[in-house]
């Protein structure tokens, strides 16, 4: 069984232990990110881009600030009490499972790099097995952080918010697809 922790770290651990790995975790997926040539260009995105570690740093910096400002927005609405240190500190945290993603990101290149086509007749793409077989491994790895970092945010913004209005979860939705969209255009013009 796992530990609920796990899922919600937010009820276990302090919040000035969560906000050192958060800060130290930007630090340290912004390292990644420039060894692995990874770009997290979006709240939940990772692209194979070689970065040097002050634009990886600027990418990270963007997408907390870009989720930390829809969150206070919704988190002050659903309650006054919310605190921004705790709003802080999930922006942070969500993303620790997405710098994982860049461990990957060698493979699916050198994946790219083995794919033969002609951009103009795509009927004789070819792949071989185990590129296929290591593509749904990655997809399998992608979506299990990806859900994972969702997974933080939910209950960390639950927690922060005391949030037990379930209609309150459409809006967070929302401000996530916004933040998606918001944190992309200021990465590609700043």
């Amino acid at each position: 069984m796992i530990p609920k922790y796990i899922f919600n770290p937010f009820l276990k651990y302090s919040e000035r232990n969560l906000f050192i790995i958060g800060f130290l975790s930007i630090f340290a997926g912004s390292f990644l990110a420039c060894y692995f040539s990874v770009s997290f260009d979006g709240i939940f995105d990772a692209h194979s881009t070689p970065k040097i570690f002050l634009d990886s740093l600027k990418e990270n910096l963007i997408n907390i600030a870009t989720i930390l400002s829809l969150l206070i927005i919704l988190g002050k609405i659903i309650n006054s009490k919310t605190r921004i240190i705790d709003i802080l500190t999930l922006s942070m945290i969500y993303r620790i499972p997405i710098y994982f993603i860049a461990f990957f990101m060698p493979l699916v290149k050198n994946i790219g790099d083995n794919i033969s086509f002609n951009k103009d007749n795509v009927e004789n793409l070819k792949l071989e097995s185990l590129d296929i077989l290591s593509l749904i491994l990655f997809s399998i790895f992608l979506l299990v952080f990806i859900i994972y970092s969702i997974t933080l945010l939910v209950n960390g913004f639950k927690t922060a918010t005391n949030l037990k209005k379930p209609y309150y979860y459409v809006f967070f939705t929302i401000a996530l697809i916004i933040g998606e969209i918001i944190s992309k255009i200021l990465i590609n013009y700043l």
